[in-house]
């Protein structure tokens, strides 16, 4: 596997990396700053972005939308940067800042559906969701300063810097984390939903058109499953949706978590009824006792988690540290997963094995379960219920080579970096020899062509 280092214009660490989509760029944010363009054509730096307050970049993210190719949105401090590239690849491209927050943004993501939405996660914990066709009426709604007012160089320079700040948030999604909010995706699919990740190792699902959380995942129960380590807590640290609305894959959220794992879920999963004659007093009657006893016991069954469909972990040769980045390849149809981590590792998953792996751990959990016919009978017959359904479990979800898909192996390529990746990003543009970008602790971007 050949690497090729890429001088981006940076001068600390290069923090995030997104491609442009359907374009040549490549967009950086680092420590230092600046948000950096390279030239995918010709592997050469484009542009180079300063903002006058030097905050760090953690996140940039480019508009999906048709013709919106040159609209690029970076985390700075407490604002988001919106950049219009046709206006120049420097400093003349900042068109707006959005103060969405009284703390440091750590992420943001951008949808093209209904009139275009912006979401911002930050050190409070909440979601800030902007509707960017509303702020481009106000926006065009203001009058231009006048010819006087213009005479200063100093009350232009000061005119111009006012109309770049616009006012706060449209909605603001609170109460979901107790943590900072890490990571932000909206859903094709489901046009009012957003999904948000924290360091609380939680992550919610939202309809931010009525401001309240439909799902929560909370990672905490899922600390040491699966190899993952047992002093680093699951904080999730990305999140990746595949854009699509294509059935079967719209539904995927894969997660970066601090254990070095990563979870893929079921987003669209609604909660599961309590099942009846489930309590403690087994009132169920002739219809509800022994049947509704194995169902619940199928759902509480250890190592099984509702909605989750993989856990892939240090037993499945995953990362031995803090997963920094998740993201779906680009080119092949969504069904590869790449990560990336602080143990300088780069890996690319099949992740329909997992998959595949995981229905083999839920149906040998229910098994066991059902074996069993009830909690207080198999605690009378030894005691040995739990360990045994783990213990199925544990066996097929280790197991690289799932029944139906021998032939696929679960890590499909793996890359050694020398340096603690932060952010990994890939394109299938036609004509460039590289198809994934890293940056990392240092201050360059590193170009890489996977299979």
């Amino acid at each position: 596997m050949v690497a090729l280092a890429l001088v981006a214009g940076h001068t600390d660490s290069v923090l995030c990396c997104e491609v442009q989509p359907g374009g040549k760029l490549l967009a950086s944010g680092g420590e230092d700053g600046a948000i950096c363009l390279t030239d995918l054509s010709t592997l050469k730096p484009a542009g180079r972005i300063e903002q006058a307050a030097g905050d760090a970049v953690p996140s940039v993210c480019w508009h999906p939308g048709a013709g919106e190719e040159h609209s690029l949105f970076a985390a700075a401090g407490s604002a988001v940067l919106h950049l219009d590239l046709r206006r120049g690849l420097d400093a003349s491209a900042l068109c707006r800042s959005f103060g969405v927050s009284q703390d440091e943004v750590n992420s943001v993501a951008v949808t093209a559906a209904n009139g275009c939405w912006l979401a911002a996660g930050d050190d409070s914990g909440e979601v800030q969701v902007i509707s960017l066709q509303q702020q481009q009426q106000q926006q065009q709604q203001v009058a231009p300063p006048s010819a006087a007012a213009a005479a200063s160089a100093a009350a232009a320079a000061a005119s111009a810097a006012a109309s770049l700040t616009c006012p706060a948030s449209y909605k603001t999604l609170r109460r979901g984390h107790i943590n900072i909010c890490s990571a932000v995706a909206f859903r094709p699919h489901r046009p009012w939903e957003v999904l948000s990740g924290g360091l609380d190792a939680a992550v919610v699902r939202w309809d931010f058109s009525r401001l309240r959380p439909l799902h929560t995942w909370s990672l905490n129960g899922e600390a040491t499953a699966s190899g993952g380590q047992l002093f680093n807590p699951p904080m999730v640290h990305s999140l990746a949706v595949p854009q699509t609305d294509e059935r079967g894959l719209c539904k995927l959220v894969a997660v970066g978590r601090g254990d070095g794992c990563i979870s893929m879920y079921d987003a669209d999963l609604k909660a599961a009824p309590a099942a009846r004659g489930s309590s403690g007093s087994g009132g169920g009657g002739k219809k509800g006792g022994k049947k509704g006893g194995q169902k619940a016991a199928a759902v509480a069954a250890p190592g099984v988690v509702p909605g989750r469909l993989a856990l892939l972990g240090r037993e499945q040769g995953g990362h031995s540290a803090a997963v920094n980045s998740v993201s779906f390849l680009q080119g092949s149809g969504w069904q590869q997963l790449l990560s990336a981590g602080n143990d300088c590792r780069l890996l690319l998953w099949n992740w329909g094995a997992a998959q595949e792996g995981a229905q083999v751990a839920a149906e040998a959990a229910a098994e066991a379960a059902e074996v069993g016919g009830g909690g207080d009978s198999s605690l009378r017959q030894g005691g040995n219920l739990q360990q045994q359904q783990s213990q199925c479990a544990q066996q097929a979800a280790a197991t690289d080579e799932p029944s139906g898909s021998a032939s696929v192996p679960l890590l499909a390529a793996e890359h050694q970096h020398s340096r603690k990746i932060n952010w990994a990003c890939s394109t299938a543009l036609p004509g460039c020899p590289y198809n994934v970008f890293l940056a990392d602790t240092g201050r360059r971007l590193t170009a890489l062509k996977l299979a």
